[in-house]
C-alpha cells in the first residue's frame, strides 16, 4: 500500500504545453515606456490577455541597446511564461556593435511573429535653409553639419551611416539620449537635421515644428505621401526600415509558439488593431509567419554586420 501511494509524494508534472497558459505571462520590452516598442506591446498585451484569458504583464527593461531586457529572457525559462518584444535595433544591430553580448540572437530565441514596422525618416526644422533633401545634403558637402540621432549602435545610427555612404556625405554626428531631445535641437536650429522612425516624428511633422526631407524605405509612407524616399532622390541602397516582432526563449514548445502567431495573426487581421496601428503610424507587416521572422532576422544580421563594419559603428 506505501508502495502505491508513492506516486502521491511525488513533484507535480510539468504542465502541459497545450494547456498553456495557465497564469500571468510576462511581456519584457527592451525599452523604456512610450517608445514604439513599448506603444505596440502595450496594444498586443491587451489584445493577447482577452484572447488567452490570462494577463499578458509588460515589463520595461531598457538599458544597453537592449541588450539587458533580450539577455534576460535569453536565460529564462522556456515555458511560454516569458516572452519579448524583439524589434529590429536590439536584436539584429546591436550584435554588430557591442563587442559583448549577452545572447545569441539566432540560438537563443524562438521567432514567433514580426508585426510592425517603422520606416526611418531624415527630418529638418521646418523653419531652417533645408527645404529638401538636396539642399542638407549640398550643404554638408561644404562644411561640418550637425546631425542627432537617438544613440551610437541604434537604428537610426545605421540609417544614417548608410544614407552617409551612399550620398558620400559627412556630418558631425551627435547622439542624444532620447529622440526628443533630437528633435528639440533639429526644432532650434541647433543641429541641422536628424533621423527618426514615422511614428516618432509624424506629430511635430504634423504640427508644422519639423519638416521630413525623405522616407529611408522603398515606398513612400502611407503617412507621409508628399515626402520621397531616398531612392527618389538619388541615394540609392539607404533604407532602413525598422521593425517590431515577438519572441520567446529558445526551446520553447512548438505549440505554444503556434498558439502566439496565430493569436498575432488574429490580432493584424482585426479592424481595431489596424486602426489602432494607423493611428500610431505604424505599417502592419504583410508576411507574419514564424519562418518568415526567422529570415528576416538572419539576413538582417547579415546587412548590419557588414555596415558596421564597412562604416565602423560601434558603441561601448
Amino acid at each position: 500500500m506505501l508502495a502505491a501511494a508513492a506516486p502521491s509524494f511525488a513533484q507535480p508534472r510539468a504542465e502541459a504545453p497545450a494547456l498553456w497558459p495557465t497564469r500571468p505571462v510576462k511581456l519584457v520590452v527592451p525599452t523604456a515606456p512610450g517608445q514604439a516598442s513599448d506603444a505596440l506591446a502595450r496594444l498586443l498585451a491587451d489584445n493577447f490577455s482577452k484572447a488567452f484569458g490570462k494577463s499578458f504583464v509588460v515589463d520595461n527593461r531598457p538599458g544597453a541597446g537592449g541588450s539587458i531586457g533580450l539577455g534576460g529572457v535569453a536565460t529564462a525559462a522556456p515555458d511560454g511564461y516569458t516572452l519579448v518584444i524583439a524589434s529590429s535595433g536590439p536584436l539584429t544591430m546591436s550584435p554588430a556593435v557591442y563587442a559583448k553580448q549577452s545572447f545569441d540572437p539566432i540560438k537563443d530565441f524562438e521567432p514567433i511573429a514580426n508585426i510592425a514596422l517603422t520606416p526611418q525618416l531624415i527630418a529638418v526644422s521646418s523653419a531652417g535653409p533645408y527645404k529638401t533633401l538636396a539642399d542638407l545634403t549640398a550643404a554638408a558637402k561644404q562644411r561640418s553639419l550637425p546631425f542627432a540621432i537617438p544613440s551610437l549602435g541604434s537604428t537610426a545610427h545605421f540609417a544614417y551611416a548608410a544614407y552617409a555612404r551612399s550620398a558620400k556625405v559627412d556630418f558631425n554626428l551627435i547622439p542624444f539620449r532620447s529622440n526628443v531631445q533630437g528633435a528639440s535641437q533639429v526644432m532650434a536650429g541647433d543641429v541641422a537635421a536628424m533621423y527618426d522612425t514615422v511614428p516618432g516624428a509624424l506629430s511635430l511633422i504634423k504640427a508644422g515644428k519639423l519638416r521630413a526631407v525623405a522616407v529611408a524605405a522603398t515606398q513612400r509612407s502611407p503617412f507621409l505621401p508628399d515626402t520621397p524616399t531616398l531612392a527618389e532622390q538619388g541615394v540609392a541602397g539607404a533604407e532602413v526600415v525598422g521593425w517590431i516582432g515577438l519572441a520567446a526563449p529558445a526551446g520553447t514548445p512548438a505549440v505554444i509558439l503556434d498558439k502566439l502567431n496565430a493569436q498575432v495573426r488574429t490580432f493584424l487581421d482585426s479592424v481595431a488593431t489596424q486602426e489602432s496601428l494607423k493611428g500610431m503610424a505604424f505599417v502592419a507587416v504583410e508576411d507574419s509567419s514564424r519562418s518568415a521572422f526567422a529570415k528576416t532576422i538572419r539576413s538582417e544580421l547579415t546587412r548590419w554586420a557588414k555596415l558596421a563594419k564597412e562604416a565602423n559603428i560601434r558603441a561601448e
